[in-house]
């Protein structure tokens, strides 16, 4: 009997071992598994995101772009000043766009004895510091047009020159209003917009004499460029920076339809190339043309020198209209460059035509430069060629662009780069917000933050009549954002969604999963078991 009652009670103690050991090793394995195992896991596979202004960023439309512009006006008469000036107070009181200040100009000693509108206009402009942006209008009586603006930031204007004329000039020549509304509206209708100016440009001036052994045509390319275009073009680097190189081209030939025309000429003939083949004429020679060597956009600057037995070339319009304006032919076509016809000189023509030895020539290098320069100002958008009744413009007579019309550039470019790099954060946001695995490492999120607060900057800019740091800081906000939307580093991840990553994962953790609850399924057991025998 002793035997039968002791035999039973070593298996019961050696089961609880058992289940002691086997509690301890399944909450053990719980542990390392869902404690440790799959945070790690989220952790690890978790996308690294910097912290973003979002909800800023995606509110910087409600904030408009206001701008503020001084205006001088100077007059013989005071009263009739003041009346100019409370008129276009009150046409300018309740304009979104413009906060413009109108300033009286008295009139002193020295003004009165001014005896030229030139020497009127120096003295008002060296007694009145004028800021970047600023305007001014002066009165000269004996003035033929109603308005004649100048070449600095200042127009002569007739006594007799309404309040209504004074601003209709603002709006369209010095303030540019309805090109600031193509930029800040959001309607389709109002246009095509250019694209804002890039940070750097390469301006490749290039001569292309397809028939060197016939066409003897001599020119110093590259000082024509070091004396005219990069002293330009370092006038107008406030926006952008431009690397300018010259280059000469040979055998190159044109690929157009030309005709033959009939003149009165010693020649006896021309030819005509269509406007309608320009597109086609530009598509032949750019591969010919060596490309940038590096990232930034380039601007083409071609000088054609047609062979003599294609020249004098000219071009036409579909209704046979000669466009030769001052004695060239030229064409834009932005935003690739421009194109000069330098057609060779009439006698080298004859002595071609009459088999004689070729005669060797200069190519102008003032005529062929000037024309190169007023292409320029209209690829880079700096001229304004909106023509008003009234309304004359002086000749520039220097190498640097009118003051006005640069200032109206800087004004209209700071602008466009807040308008463009507010859409580009905005759009960036918007994307991030769809799209949950895109990655955004430090570099990114400083180039987004950064441009966001130059933004606001330059707004303040604007409005506080600071338009040398407003560009400045928009040209900044513009590059930033730009960096920022088009880093590589957004494209990381984009391989690998969310989904796939628990198409991937759970085929691996499903398996070790299944003993976890299968232990947590023997856990329960052995608890039920432990509670049915206290409560026995």
């Amino acid at each position: 009997m002793e035997t039968s009652s002791s035999s039973p009670v070593k298996p019961r103690r050696k089961d609880k071992d058992e289940d002691k050991f086997r509690i301890g090793a399944t909450v053990a394995f719980i542990v390392v598994i869902i404690g440790i195992g799959v945070p790690m896991w989220w952790r690890t596979t978790t996308v690294y995101r910097v912290n973003l202004p979002s909800t800023e960023i995606l509110s910087l439309s409600e904030t408009p772009i206001k701008t503020a512009v001084q205006v001088a006006i100077y007059t013989q008469q005071p009263i009739r000043g003041q009346l100019l000036i409370a008129e276009l107070q009150s046409a300018f009181s309740d304009n979104e766009i413009w906060s413009v200040e109108f300033k009286q100009l008295s009139s002193t000693p020295k003004t009165q004895e001014a005896h030229t509108p030139a020497a009127l206009e120096k003295l008002l402009l060296e007694e009145n510091v004028q800021s970047v942006g600023d305007f001014m209008f002066i009165e000269w009586p004996k003035l033929q047009e109603e308005l004649l603006l100048t070449t600095e930031r200042s127009a002569l204007m007739r006594s007799d020159t309404p309040s209504n004329k004074i601003a209709q000039l603002l709006h369209a020549k010095i303030l540019q209003t309805y090109r600031i509304n193509q930029i800040l509206s959001t309607d389709e209708r109002m246009g095509a917009k250019s694209e804002a100016p890039q940070p750097a440009y390469d301006v490749i001036v290039s001569v292309l004499n397809p028939k060197p052994r016939l066409t003897h045509a001599k020119w110093n390319i590259a000082m024509a460029v070091k004396t005219y275009i990069e002293p330009w073009l370092a006038k107008v680097s406030g926006v952008s920076n431009y690397t300018v190189r010259s280059q000469w081209k040979y055998r190159v030939a044109i690929e157009a339809d030309i005709k033959q025309v009939r003149d009165q000429s010693k020649l006896g003939r021309h030819y005509a190339l269509q406007e309608s083949a320009l597109p086609h004429l530009l598509t032949s020679i750019a591969q010919n043309l060596s490309a940038s060597t590096t990232d930034k956009p380039a601007i083409n600057l071609v000088v054609y020198i047609p062979p003599c037995h294609i020249a004098p070339l000219h071009i036409y319009n579909s209704k046979d209209q000669r466009l030769t304006r001052n004695n060239v032919d030229a064409f834009i076509s932005p935003p690739w460059g421009g194109f000069i016809i330098a057609n060779p000189p009439e006698h080298v023509c004859l002595a071609a035509t009459s088999d004689q030895q070729a005669i060797a020539y200069h190519v102008s290098t003032t005529d062929n430069m000037q024309v190169m320069l007023d292409q320029l100002h209209k690829l880079l958008d700096i001229s304004s060629e909106l023509q008003m009744e009234g309304v004359k413009v002086v000749d520039i007579e220097q190498l640097e662009p009118r003051r006005w019309e640069y200032e109206a550039y800087l004004r209209r470019t700071a602008i466009r780069h807040i308008s463009t790099a507010s859409s580009t954060l905005q759009s960036l946001i918007k994307l991030l917000d769809q799209i949950s695995y895109i990655v955004i490492d430090d570099e990114v999120g400083a180039a987004i933050t950064n441009s966001y607060a130059d933004i606001l900057a330059a707004k303040a800019a604007l409005l506080e009549h600071r338009l040398a740091d407003a560009s400045v800081l928009a040209k900044r906000a513009f590059v930033a954002s730009e960096r920022g939307f088009f880093d590589a580093s957004l494209l990381a991840q984009l391989y690998f969604p969310d989904e796939q990553k628990y198409a991937i994962y759970i085929p691996l953790f499903l398996p070790i999963m299944v003993p976890v609850l299968s232990s947590f399924n023997m856990l329960r057991s052995v608890l039920q078991a432990r509670r049915k025998e206290k409560q026995s």
